[in-house]
């Protein structure tokens, strides 16, 4: 790493870096393609999300100070602001729009500010911020694209994940136009609360990516992508999932 190269700050939700590792490993290869140092933040925790979902807000709280926290140290370090990604727009998505809520007494405005005004979603920092619309990957399969609850509502007005995947080589992208508004059932309790429920939710977008022959589905967030593996291992569907971060890696 060069002192002129551009640094970003890279937060892995805790399903991800616990579950796939993987994954993480696309991320830092596609930002190292486009020129970036990844900075990971080995004591990195969990983001808070679940916890505030749960109406735990103290732990919500402490969680989200050790982010905070973590990414001053860093950028006091350099003496200067870096641009947080997030592969994972529900992640995302909760710290910019729940952060200044829960932390305004916990950390100072400055701190607070610095971190939630330069936080982006992978897709979003990369055709946004770095206006760069085409990596050159090649992903030679027909994907649907499942557009999560938290892409369309928590971390809205982001069609990135659209444009990277148009413009990747090979790549037939489904679309899923029929229901803008289905929720796979992964969020919060809800799932283990109403199994049956989210299991049908669950499957009719597994259906429906079958019947438009997908060969994968992919989206933004992992733990929709999870809860969807977790129904095609049970139900035999011969679907693979896959993150986006993946795909955008290339084959």
């Amino acid at each position: 790493m060069s002192e002129e190269q551009q640094k970003v700050f890279l937060y892995v939700p805790c399903q991800m870096d616990l579950f796939q590792a993987e994954t993480v490993t696309s991320v830092i290869t596609v930002l190292d393609r486009l020129g970036l140092f990844c900075h990971y933040d080995p004591e990195s925790t969990c983001c808070g999300r679940r916890f505030f979902m749960e109406g735990e807000i103290q732990y919500a709280k402490d969680l989200g100070y050790q982010v905070i926290h973590s990414y001053t140290e860093y950028c006091d370090l350099h003496s200067k602001k870096f641009p947080v990604v997030v592969p994972d727009a529900a992640c995302a998505g909760f710290m910019r729009s729940h952060f200044d809520m829960i932390l305004k007494n916990a950390t100072l405005p400055s701190e607070l500010n610095n971190f939630v005004g330069n936080l982006y979603e992978l897709c979003d920092f990369i055709v946004n911020v770095l206006n760069v619309n085409y990596l050159n990957n090649v992903f030679p399969h027909r994907v649907f694209y499942f557009k999560s609850c938290a892409a369309k509502h928590l971390y809205p007005e982001n069609n990135a994940p659209e444009t990277l995947l148009r413009n990747t080589k090979g790549l037939d992208l489904i679309e899923d136009t029929e229901e803008k508004n289905c929720c796979c059932g992964a969020n919060g309790r809800f799932a283990m609360l109403n199994p049956d429920t989210a299991e049908k939710m669950t499957g009719s977008i597994m259906a429906r990516a079958y019947e438009k022959g997908a060969e994968y589905i992919t989206s933004t967030d992992i733990h929709c992508l999870q809860l969807m593996d977790a129904y095609k291992q049970q139900h035999g569907v011969d679907i693979d999932i896959i993150h986006i971060a993946d795909i955008l890696r290339g084959e």
